[in-house]
C-alpha cells in the first residue's frame, strides 16, 4: 500500500466517524421538539464522562481527516502540473473547492465553540438565543450548504473508490445528505419562525 493510498484510507475512516457522530446530533437535535426528551438526554450527555470523550474523538477525527485531506491535495497539486482538458461533469475550480473546506472548518471549529461556552444546563434555551437571530440562523444554514456539498462530493468519491458508482447509489446518497440536511435545519428554522 502506498502511502497516499494509506491516506486516503485514514481520510475516509476519519470521515467516517464524524459522519457517524453528524447522524447521531443530528437525531438528538430532532428530540429539540419535545422538550422533556431534549432535556433529558442532555442532562445524561452532558456528563463529563460522556461529552469530553466524545468531544475529544470528534475533534481528534477531525484533525486525522483534515490532516490527511491537505496531505492528499498537496500530493495531487504536484503530481499534476497541467489540468484536465475536458471533464466528465460540472467543474468546480479548485480555489473555489479549498475556500469552500476552510470555510466548514470554520463553521465546524465556530460551532464546537459555541457548545464550550455554553450552560450545560441551558441548552435548550441557548438554542432559542442563538437561533432567534436571524444571523445566527444564516451562518448556521450557509455552514449547513456547505457541509452538505461536502458530504455529496465525499461519500460519491468514496463508493467510487469502492467500486460502487451506479446512479442508484449516487440517488440514496443525496437522498441521505438531503435528509440529514432537512434534519438540522429543522429546528433552527423553527426556532426563528416562531421567535
Amino acid at each position: 500500500m502506498t502511502l497516499l493510498q494509506l491516506r486516503k484510507r485514514t481520510m475516509t475512516l476519519a470521515g467516517t466517524v464524524l459522519t457517524v457522530y453528524l447522524i447521531f446530533h443530528m437525531l438528538t437535535n430532532l428530540s429539540f421538539f419535545s422538550a422533556p426528551a431534549f432535556e433529558h438526554f442532555y442532562e445524561v450527555y452532558n456528563q463529563a464522562w460522556i461529552r469530553w470523550p466524545v468531544l475529544a474523538l470528534v475533534l481528534i477525527a477531525l484533525f486525522i481527516h483534515v490532516k490527511a485531506a491537505v496531505a492528499i491535495r498537496i500530493k495531487n497539486s504536484q503530481a499534476r502540473q497541467v489540468g484536465y482538458k475536458k471533464h466528465d461533469k460540472l467543474h468546480i475550480p479548485a480555489p473555489l473547492v479549498t475556500l469552500s473546506i476552510i470555510l466548514l472548518l470554520i463553521f465546524i471549529l465556530v460551532h464546537i465553540g459555541q457548545t464550550l461556552m455554553l450552560d450545560t444546563s441551558q441548552v435548550r434555551q441557548a438554542m432559542l438565543d442563538w437561533f432567534s437571530s436571524a444571523w445566527m440562523l444564516l451562518f448556521y444554514l450557509a455552514g449547513l450548504v456547505i457541509l452538505a456539498m461536502h458530504l455529496l462530493h465525499s461519500l460519491v468519491n468514496v463508493l467510487q473508490t469502492l467500486g460502487v458508482s451506479s446512479n442508484m447509489h449516487r440517488l440514496s446518497i443525496s437522498a441521505a445528505v438531503v435528509i440529514l440536511t432537512a434534519g438540522f435545519a429543522s429546528v433552527p428554522v423553527y426556532i426563528w419562525m416562531t421567535a
